[in-house]
Parts: C-alpha cells; sequence; structure tokens
C-alpha cells in the first residue's frame, strides 16, 4: 500500500508507491545514453590549453604555470553567462556594492524588484574532462571541497551577498549544459526560501526539545539502520524518510556542524572519501545517470546570529523520476523507489 511521508527538514510530502517499486533493473533506459568520452576535448572551454576561453580566474591550485595558463588542477573562473551580474571589483578577486541592494516596490506591494547583483563562479573540479565524482582519489576530492569552501567564504565576505549556494548539475536531466566536471557557486543577494524554511525548522525544533533537529534524525536513523547507505568517523549517507527522488541520499555531518565553512583538513579528508564511496556507487549502479547535489549551510557570518542548532548538510537528487502534474502543483512527490530498497541498493541494511 502506498505511504504518505513527510520530510521533517523542508517540510514536503512524498507519496511513497510501494507497490510500483522501482529496482536498478527497472531503470534500464537510464543506462542506454553512455558515450565514450574523451580525456580532453579541445572544444571544451574548461579543457587544459583553453584557458583564454573563458574569464580570468579568479582561483586556482596549481602545480606549475602562472595565472591563465595551464598547470592547475582546479581553477575557479566567474561564469562566463551569469545568471547574476558580478559586483564591482574592491577587495581582490571579489568585489563589493557600497550599501545593500534595497529591493524597489511598485503599485502597492504587487510588483517587488530589486538589481541583480551578486556572483556567479564555476569551479573546474578537474583537468579531466571525463573525470567523475566516482573516479577521482580522496586527495583530488578533498582539493576540491577546499576549494568550494574557499569560495563559500570568500563570496560570503562581499557586502551584497546575503547566501552562497554551491551546487552541481550532472547530465541533461539535471540541467548540465556543459560536460566537463565542474561546480557551480552563485552569490545571492537574498536568502532563499527553501533555505529559509529549514533554518525555521530547525529553531522551531530547538525551541520545543532544546536539541537540533538533525542530530536528532542522525541518531535514530543510526539506530534503526533501515535507510543508512554509507557512514565513516565523519559523515553518514541517509536515504531520506521522505525521500522525493529515486535514490535520493542526503549527506550529513556526524558531530554537530553548524556551517560548511567549519570543515578543517581531518574532516575534508573523511568528507572525500565518502563522497567518492557514494558516487562509485552511483557509477556502478547507473551507467549514465543526471542528478543534483546541493550543499544547505548558514547564509554567510555576517549575516547569521550564533545559533547552535544548525547543522549543514549536502542533498543528492538523482533525477530519474519525471515532475509532472502532482509535483508542479501541489509540490507533493511520487517517488517509486522506497527509500528502504535503495539503502540496500548502496550496501546500506535493509
Amino acid at each position: 500500500m502506498p505511504e504518505l511521508r513527510y520530510d521533517i527538514l523542508s517540510g514536503t510530502y512524498a507519496i511513497i508507491a510501494s507497490e510500483r517499486a522501482k529496482r536498478l533493473s527497472d531503470f534500464k533506459s537510464a543506462q542506454a545514453d553512455k558515450k565514450t568520452v574523451p580525456e580532453s576535448d579541445p572544444g571544451c572551454p574548461f579543457c587544459v590549453g583553453n584557458e583564454n576561453e573563458t574569464p580570468p580566474e579568479v582561483y586556482a591550485l596549481r602545480d606549475s604555470g602562472g595565472e591563465n595558463e595551464p598547470g592547475w588542477r582546479v581553477r575557479v573562473v566567474p561564469n562566463k553567462f551569469p545568471a547574476l551580474r558580478q559586483a564591482e571589483a574592491a577587495e581582490g578577486d571579489v568585489g563589493a556594492v557600497d550599501g545593500e541592494c534595497a529591493p524597489e516596490v511598485d503599485d502597492a506591494s504587487m510588483y517587488w524588484r530589486m538589481p541583480g547583483i551578486g556572483a556567479h563562479e564555476v569551479v573546474v573540479e578537474s583537468t579531466r574532462h571525463n573525470g567523475t565524482l566516482g573516479t577521482y582519489t580522496a586527495e583530488e576530492m578533498a582539493e576540491i571541497l577546499e576549494t568550494l569552501k574557499q569560495r563559500y567564504r570568500v563570496l560570503g565576505d562581499c557586502k551584497p551577498i546575503r547566501y552562497v549556494q554551491l551546487f552541481r548539475n550532472w547530465g541533461p536531466e539535471g540541467g548540465a549544459s556543459l560536460l566537463h566536471p565542474h561546480f557551480q557557486a552563485i552569490g545571492l543577494p537574498f536568502t532563499p526560501p527553501e533555505v529559509s524554511a529549514e533554518i525555521s525548522r530547525f529553531r522551531e525544533y530547538e525551541a520545543k526539545t532544546g536539541r537540533c533537529l538533525l542530530c536528532d534524525y542522525i541518531e535514530r536513523e543510526t539506530e534503526k539502520d533501515e535507510r543508512v547507505a554509507l557512514r565513516n568517523d565523519e559523515f553518514i549517507v541517509l536515504c531520506p524518510f521522505a525521500s522525493r527522488f529515486s535514490f535520493e541520499t542526503l549527506i550529513v555531518p556526524r558531530k554537530h556542524s553548524r556551517t560548511f565553512s567549519e570543515l578543517d583538513n581531518d574532516k575534508a579528508k573523511h568528507l572525500a572519501g565518502i563522497f567518492t564511496s557514494l558516487f562509485r556507487a552511483y557509477e556502478d549502479m547507473f551507467a549514465s545517470l543526471s542528478y543534483n547535489i546541493v550543499f544547505h549551510t548558514l547564509p554567510p557570518p555576517k549575516r547569521t546570529r550564533k545559533h547552535p542548532t544548525d547543522h549543514w548538510h549536502i542533498h543528492v537528487y538523482p533525477r530519474l523520476n519525471v515532475e509532472a502534474g502532482l509535483e508542479k502543483g501541489a509540490g507533493v512527490w511520487i517517488n517509486p523507489t522506497p527509500p528502504e530498497l535503495a539503502a540496500v541498493q548502496f550496501g546500506g541494511k535493509g
């Protein structure tokens, strides 16, 4: 019988349609488009040797060479077609605009608008055109995470920016426009509603219980051990109880941590190990899989009062489901793969 489940983080509902449960063999169509991808593509603007095809880099990890030259391992450049206009340069590689970006309100609050000023960067995570999160070494992944943390901090210090969204789009259904592997960082001049809602739920739970919502959730999921996909000493990967997507996962620090910027070198190594293990499993299960990775962490420190119950985490949304009328019209998702079944496929105990 189908179950209606409620997600404690987002406040959304999902229908777990167990009677039409989909296993790996049911997703054969998702594996039909696998192509042989070269290690380098002369026409790719992110490949080594094509540095002049991108805007000038703002950050890089290098073995040799100078700015905008070969010799880099990870390279960060402004997006050539940014969603938001870059703030004017002020303090080095990222600028600031004096004052706040105040919204304009017209016609008795019916029309609300403000300048599209912020930041939009591309983190070119590898020199390999065919690189994937499942093929990187833990050391390579740790460098990528360190770069993401550095950009989160730098963009967060930019005066107009109220929230830094880190994410990765992969595959056509995931919205990726370029094949070369990359993360993105967007500095928004507002805190997005989904993040604000999550923070509110953390604080409501803390007001009622005196405890952290996600810490309690991890404790209960660990005890049940039905939806645990992977774990190490510092991080755990869960298939969320009210998963909206087939094979959706949630990466969470096992020890309370308020913000991604608190990630130290030791924890970065553990997170890198979890990332590579998780995506190696995804890539073993699906020869071709579109997905989105979304970091949820606190707004920059200048925007956030100290609050011990916020707990950062990472969502992984495989794009195996099709968004249809119920999802778009009601915000209620139908997931044909129970998270308990998904956890078993990752190696977790069902």
